[in-house]
């Protein structure tokens, strides 16, 4: 296998919404399972960072049993000011494309999520997010 360079050229497919937002989420499978709690520090349509503080070595070690899959509370992801949440949880699939573990040096969890079978709901509500957000940040102030 040969290693190319890197050419300079984003390959990304949507563009990164730097965010700090906190989240809410849960490993795959474990539907009566602990929620866990972390930050989501920049998002796209095609998924986030998930940086995570608390509970790290239990993650991983229960991630790789559950085949790197997260699921993510819309509803904290998204949140709009001034509305009531409701009481369950519209949960969306996700995978873990990337991971940096905890070191000595940094001692975060940073996890590179995918979305994985959204819904055409879940994905117009992450569209219209990541859309308005960026029009809210960069329109021209008059």
């Amino acid at each position: 296998m040969t290693q190319e360079l890197f050419s300079g050229i984003e390959r990304r497919a949507y563009v990164r919404l730097e965010t700090s937002v906190p989240i809410r989420f849960k490993i795959s499978g474990w539907e009566m399972g602990k929620i866990y709690a972390g930050t989501a520090k920049n998002m796209s349509h095609g998924g986030l960072c998930l940086e995570v503080h608390q509970d790290k070595e239990e993650l991983l070690e229960k991630l790789s049993a559950a085949d790197n899959k997260l699921g993510i509370d819309l509803e904290t992801l998204i949140a709009k000011p001034g509305l009531a949440g409701s009481n369950k949880p519209e949960w969306v699939d996700s995978r873990v494309d990337w991971m940096r573990k905890p070191s000595s040096k940094n001692p975060t969890l940073l996890m590179g999520l995918k979305f994985e079978d959204l819904t055409p709901e879940a994905y117009k509500q992450i569209h219209s997010y990541v859309v308005d957000e960026f029009i809210r940040r960069y329109e021209d102030p008059e």
